[in-house]
């Protein structure tokens, strides 16, 4: 017997496929969809081709799930089928896989929790690196303001020394929505990183919370640095 073949045309994009791959996994929209009992209120012109107005080049990763039972992400398949596939964000296949019901395991979680965590810990580790920079030429504020789709390095004061942002611009999303989740996790660490120093961290949030003002501050201690200089060491 052959099988019944079906086409998806998703957002303009067709895939071809048989209905037992979809019904496979009967808990995921497409499988509910087509399955035996839904038969008869599917609505088609020709009985074969379905319109589902989603985007059609994330669905590639879709029906890759249902052909391997795998979830596959961008960037991950070599020679893909079409450029148009590397436009396709992890977060707009996120919104696709909630759309389409499609399970997430454990491994998938832990995977992008350790993703988070990598981006995270550059911030940090960047942050880390500016305040000795900053420190060395001896200045003792830094502000920056961090967007969703910017960080940018403000010179309030203009007795400051200048300092280069060593954030990378493609953490400004990632920087933001930690900021927005929890604020205080990275000045505590700052803090007790730099407790020699102590350096304090403020963080405020616009009124509309589409930005973030902060401000990290330390102390320089001009009394240790003359103890080095000329004016008080006893020359040998």
């Amino acid at each position: 017997m052959t099988e019944e073949t079906i086409i998806l045309n998703v957002g303009g994009v067709k895939y071809e496929t048989f209905r037992s791959t979809l019904t496979a996994y009967p808990n995921t929209m497409l499988g509910t969809m087509f399955s035996e009992r839904n038969k008869m209120t599917l609505k088609s012109d020709d009985n074969k081709t379905y319109f589902i107005d989603r985007n059609g080049y994330a669905f590639y990763y879709i029906m890759e799930f249902y052909r391997t039972g795998k979830i596959v992400w961008p960037g991950e398949i070599k020679n893909q089928e079409s450029n148009m596939m590397k436009l396709v964000t992890v977060q707009q296949l996120e919104q696709e896989i909630e759309y389409f019901q499609i399970p997430v395991d454990d491994t998938y979680l832990s995977r992008v929790h350790k993703s988070a965590a990598n981006v995270i810990d550059e911030i940090t580790l960047s942050l880390i690196q500016m305040i000795k920079i900053h420190l060395e030429n001896f200045g003792n504020i830094i502000y920056m303001r961090v967007k969703e789709s910017s960080i940018e390095m403000i010179q309030y004061n203009k007795q400051q020394p200048e300092l280069e942002l060593l954030i990378p611009a493609s953490h400004s999303a990632l920087f933001y929505r930690l900021l927005k989740f929890d604020s205080g996790s990275i000045g505590n660490y700052l803090q007790s990183k730099f407790s020699y120093i102590n350096l304090t961290w403020s963080c405020c949030a616009s009124t509309s919370s589409l930005e973030f003002s902060i401000c990290i501050s330390f102390e320089l201690n001009f009394d240790a640095a003359l103890n080095y200089s000329i004016i008080r060491r006893k020359d040998d």
